[in-house]
């Protein structure tokens, strides 16, 4: 795509995919006493109200206090609090920070991060903490910082921008936009000399010729408005695009080490649920279905892996190499809510003991970990602790044989790879580099004997791990995100038959109905340090829809049903588009501008918004019909026809609910005359005795 026309421009274009241009000139002042603006009385009020609540992430120290303070002081983010003492003068999202663009004729630059992001970290401390970059930024541009688990919308605009200039995309996300909001120029992550340069000739770019840079502008602003739109005529969707989509998936597999091949490595759960979806309905046998052995090559894979903590239980988000060992050490709530899911129903289509194991040791580690003492979920866990990537979950061979006796670490050995030299920077990361069932052959034990050993192995590294300094945590509840685990707890809950896991999910999701709305009764999106803030976006709405349905099934409360209906009514209101169906993914009234509102269905990290409120209007409809719901859903299929017959493969979530509409599968609940009949089944799976399926019908 040619979005650069002059050579101006090119020169800058070349900067992103190159290191400096050779014989470039870095050329830099010292900076000035202005280098930061007044801190306000607002800002001291907010610093003293603060202080002691939030880590002060700054070289710049005075008597053990900031020496600048910026207005991200006045904001809850964790993310805008880690650069609120950055010399660069930083605001928030809204409109002041455009007023006062246009106002001095200055583009923005825009860095959208989040708090447990590792590179984010490093672009912090190399760039935005660094006075001679803050000088240079704050003479020539208004900057923005934005945190993309706070605003996914403003988020999915940018990164639809980057991805459109560069090919790919990533965080921290860098864009710089005219004083109306929209993207002239983006990449990610910059080493300092390369963003200092880059700086530089923005500001020169913009001085000599600013019509250039608003002519590109616009294109990109029109090609983001293409990709993340609705276009096309309607068409009729269905099982071919659901089985080509399904070949794709297969395709792209690694059929050595299991899941999409490549390196970096993610769970890409959004395509596995959709797998999972196809060999439940399918009267194939597993050990014949194509579409269960990748499934399984992929759990198997995980499971196995490094980025699975063999030690405490959880995932994290994803691995560097192609082999699941190697892992970048962040673990996000939603990886643990959608991999659980993925586990426990794999187990009950399989009786694999050892996916019951990780659904269980998941949920647990969660339970244990990012809950909150009131029952709501913590979003994250940062991938270094004492300025190191992944200290915490490392082991010396040392460290191993001074906390073990000599049959468990020989055991420890046999398990986890253990050795010497270490497999991980000269240390030990535990993995499985054998099933568990072969250890117990060689080592002639059973399987139950081997995990007792390694139950009490475990505690005891536990013990010792939780005396280290832990990772950051972001203590974000995030709407959209507990109502992901309120789902897979329920789900799971009914599945393993473990009324503790349902029990968890009704507290999780009465928290957010008592403490994530506002005065009218609409949802926000985050809750932090008490207080409820962020107009809720559609993923939070349909979310939660789904999470409430999921519990209705489990503990059958009929006041989870009435708030579906009350929260389904809500999310039409403020999302639907009453003229050509679909939702928007933000409401119309958000802070601060917005380029697009943008329609879009692909699927990220997780499942697209638009998906899973097609997933919840089908599940609520199959619970309580109506014509009124009914035609809301075929109008949202046809809405995403044309795109679903472009792109399926981005909207894997989407013929999920489609494929549920026209066919629904044999789920471990069914209901018949509106929602009046219930059936519940849950299946007790016994290796030496055989299969039982206990059935309860309710009328």
């Amino acid at each position: 795509m040619k979005i650069f026309q002059s050579i101006r421009c090119l020169s800058l274009c070349c900067l992103l995919f190159a290191w400096p241009v050779a014989g470039a000139q870095i050329v830099v002042t010292t900076p000035d006493i202005t280098i930061h603006d007044r801190i306000t009385n607002s800002m001291r009020d907010a610093r003293r109200l603060k202080k002691g609540s939030y880590p002060v992430r700054t070289r710049h120290l005075k008597a053990g206090e900031p020496v600048y303070t910026n207005r991200l002081i006045l904001e809850d983010s964790p993310y805008l609090l880690q650069h609120a003492h950055n010399p660069v003068n930083w605001y928030a999202w809204g409109d002041e920070a455009f007023a006062a663009a246009r106002k001095q004729n200055k583009p923005v630059f825009l860095s959208i991060g989040y708090s447990t992001c590792h590179w984010c970290h490093v672009m912090e401390e190399e760039s935005f903490d660094d006075e001679i970059v803050a000088d240079i930024l704050n003479k020539n541009f208004i900057s923005i910082k934005v945190d993309r688990e706070q605003r996914p919308d403003l988020d999915e605009i940018y990164m639809t921008g980057v991805q459109i200039m560069t090919g790919s995309g990533g965080w921290p996300m860098s864009s710089f936009l005219t004083p109306d909001s929209k993207p002239f120029y983006g990449g990610t992550y910059y080493p300092k000399d390369h963003f200092i340069q880059l700086i530089q000739r923005i500001h020169e770019a913009w001085i000599e010729d600013p019509a250039d840079l608003n002519a590109s502008a616009e294109y990109i602003y029109a090609a983001i408005d293409q990709h993340l739109g609705t276009h096309g005529s309607a068409t009729i969707i269905g099982q071919p695009q659901i089985d080509a989509t399904l070949a794709h998936i297969l395709a792209m597999e690694d059929q050595q080490y299991g899941g999409q091949a490549g390196a970096p490595k993610f769970p890409n759960e959004t395509k596995l649920f959709l797998l999972l979806d196809s060999i439940e309905r399918s009267d194939q046998p597993l050990t014949k279905n194509p579409n269960w052995q990748t499934l399984y090559r992929a759990l198997d894979g995980m499971m196995r892996g490094g980025i699975y903590d063999q030690l405490g239980g959880g995932f994290h988000r994803y691995t560097t190499d192609n082999q699941w060992l190697r892992p970048h050490f962040e673990k996000m709530l939603y990886n643990q809510a959608q991999l659980s899911r993925l586990y426990a129903r794999s187990w009950k289509l399989s009786g694999n003991n050892e996916f019951r194991r990780i659904t269980a040791e998941t949920l647990d580690y969660v339970l244990r970990e990012m809950r909150t003492k009131d029952g709501a979920f913590y979003s994250a866990t940062d991938a270094d602790s004492e300025g190191e990537e992944g200290k915490y979950y490392v082991w010396t061979y040392q460290e191993l044989k001074q906390h073990l006796n000599t049959e468990q670490l020989r055991l420890v050995e046999n398990v986890y790879g253990v050795t010497w030299e270490g497999n991980l920077d000269s240390a030990n990361l535990l993995y499985l580099p054998r099933p568990l069932h072969e250890v117990a052959s060689h080592l002639k034990l059973t399987n139950l004997n081997l995990l007792q050993q390694l139950s009490v192995i475990k505690h005891k590294l536990l013990a010792v791990r939780q005396q280290r300094i832990p990772p950051m945590r972001d203590n974000k509840i995030i709407t959209a995100w507990n109502s992901l685990m309120i789902t897979a707890l329920a789900e799971s809950g009914h599945l393993l038959n473990e009324p503790g896991y349902i029990a968890a999910a009704n507290q999780a999701a009465e928290f957010i109905w008592r403490h994530n709305r506002d005065k009218h009764g609409l949802l926000n999106r985050i809750h932090l340090n008490g207080r409820s803030s962020t107009r809720a976006t559609l993923e939070d709405y349909s979310f939660y829809l789904q999470a409430v349905l999921a519990l209705y099934d489990a503990n059958g409360d009929q006041k989870w049903l009435s708030r579906a209906k009350k929260l389904h009514q809500q999310m039409t209101d403020l999302f639907w588009d009453k003229k050509n169906g679909g939702f928007y993914i933000s409401q119309a009234r958000t802070a601060g501008p917005m380029i697009i509102r943008s329609q879009s269905a692909s699927d990220g990290a997780i499942a697209s918004g638009n998906s899973v409120a097609l997933l919840a209007m089908v599940a609520l409809n199959q619970r309580a019909s109506s014509f009124t719901l009914q035609n809301q859903i075929d109008k949202q299929i046809l809405r995403y026809s044309s795109r679903l017959m472009q792109a399926p493969y981005d909207l894997s979530v989407m013929l999920t609910g489609i494929g549920e509409y026209q066919h629904p599968r044999p789920a471990y609940v069914q209901y018949a005359g509106a929602g009046h009949v219930k059936m519940s089944a849950t299946l007790q799976v016994n290796n030496s005795s055989g299969s039982q399926l206990n059935v309860e019908l309710k009328i």
